[in-house]
């Protein structure tokens, strides 16, 4: 008798191998999970600033990126202001699509589903009555948010909808946004 096993394989980009490897050390030395990650930010003028992320400290040492990597802010012309850059809340949501999106491919991958197209669309609603201190009832943050994925794939919709419900779950800056941990502010 020959049994035929049809074992999926997908090359979205990402090393399967390798996250599982992480996982396995990381698994048994849980002291190396525990990253701090790091921004700076300088202020350019009127509202408008620029962000620099260069290291973070994981796996029990300090580490560095390839390059620092910059990200400035600023707000629109109806703000009075020269728009020179997406607003912050603007940047928190293409952090909240980039992670999902991330999160799909790997996910995917894993899944043996090869993706030849992924759409995330993030929208949020804001009342600027908060942030401008016209009503202190009104909260400055956001209101409500809806992410819509396109995603064409070798999968069926049931597939493609686990796929991003896992990459929900194990989103970081979901997460970060849904169950938000303690902030805490000093000046030096």
């Amino acid at each position: 008798m020959n049994i035929q096993t049809n074992i999926k394989t997908a090359d979205n980009g990402v090393d399967v191998a390798a996250l599982h490897n992480i996982k396995k050390v990381l698994t048994e030395m849980p002291a190396a999970a525990q990253f701090t990650w790091r921004a700076s930010c300088e202020w350019l003028g009127g509202v408008h600033s620029r962000s620099t992320m260069e290291t973070f400290f994981g796996a029990g040492a300090e580490q560095a990126h390839k390059m620092p990597f910059s990200v400035e802010a600023d707000h629109p012309v109806v703000f009075a202001a020269p728009d020179n850059a997406p607003t912050p809340v603007e940047i928190v949501l293409s952090a909240l699509a980039s992670c999902l999106t991330g999160g799909v491919a790997a996910i995917a991958q894993h899944r043996g589903i090869q993706l030849r197209s992924v759409k995330a669309k993030v929208e949020a609603d804001m009342n600027l009555h908060g942030i401008l201190g016209i009503d202190p009832d009104v909260r400055n943050g956001f209101n409500a948010v809806r992410i819509s994925f396109d995603i064409d794939a070798d999968a069926t919709k049931d597939e493609i909808a686990a796929v991003v419900s896992q990459s929900q779950k194990r989103s970081a800056v979901f997460d970060i946004i849904t169950n938000p941990g303690n902030v805490r502010v000093s000046v030096a």
